[in-house]
């Protein structure tokens, strides 16, 4: 996100964390812009001078929230000892932002802007797979990372949809645990059938 006026990153912050109170007691499409504004002490005509609804506020303010996450910097130099730790740990850091702001993640999978928030999910958690993973595949077709990718960032937002509305059910932990299993399974198969290339860097 570039660089903004501080006055207006103090509105920002506002209607931001006004918003998110909100959503803890209401549902999303229960919640107008004119509660929003009211709650963050900020005139509907600023906020509108910023957003065209509360649609593409809530993809502002979830992009905002993301932005924080630092999860390059879960395994700087990953290698094929320590890439599945890598991936768990990643793993850890997406679901506890998500389990942390789960009232506002539900109020995205279950609304209109579902399909446009998983892309960019989907393409936050397909990026650092590939940008992880490829370290040590060495010598492995492009296509076979981008599968593998593709499928676990895939796998993430299914469960993510599911936890969200089943966080009173399923400890944290129970998910953690789930995905640990999930990726050995994955990297045992890929070790066995791609021996050549798949986790060895010795070539």
């Amino acid at each position: 996100m570039k660089k903004i006026d501080i006055r207006i990153k103090r509105t920002y912050s506002q209607l931001i964390a006004a918003f998110l109170e909100l959503l803890k007691n209401k549902s999303f499409d229960d919640i107008s812009v004119s509660e929003i504004c009211e709650a963050a002490d900020v005139h509907r005509a600023t906020f509108y001078k910023h957003f065209n609804d509360k649609y593409e506020f809530l993809n502002f303010c979830l992009e905002s929230l993301l932005e924080d996450i630092e999860y390059n910097d879960v395994i700087l130099e990953p290698t094929p000892e320590n890439i599945k730790n890598c991936c768990t740990s990643f793993i850890k850091i997406i679901f506890e932002f998500i389990h942390k702001y789960r009232y506002v993640f539900k109020a995205v999978f279950t609304g209109r802007q579902s399909i446009m928030f998983n892309k960019y999910l989907t393409d936050i958690i397909t990026s650092f797979c590939i940008d992880k993973i490829e370290k040590v595949l060495v010598g492995t077709p492009p296509h076979k990372i981008e599968l593998l990718s593709n499928f676990y960032s895939g796998a993430v937002i299914g469960v993510a949809k599911w936890y969200v509305t089943h966080h009173e059910e399923c400890p944290l932990e129970d998910v953690f645990t789930f995905f640990e299993h999930r990726i050995v399974e994955i990297s045992d198969f890929y070790e066995k059938h791609y021996m050549n290339d798949i986790f060895n860097n010795e070539n």
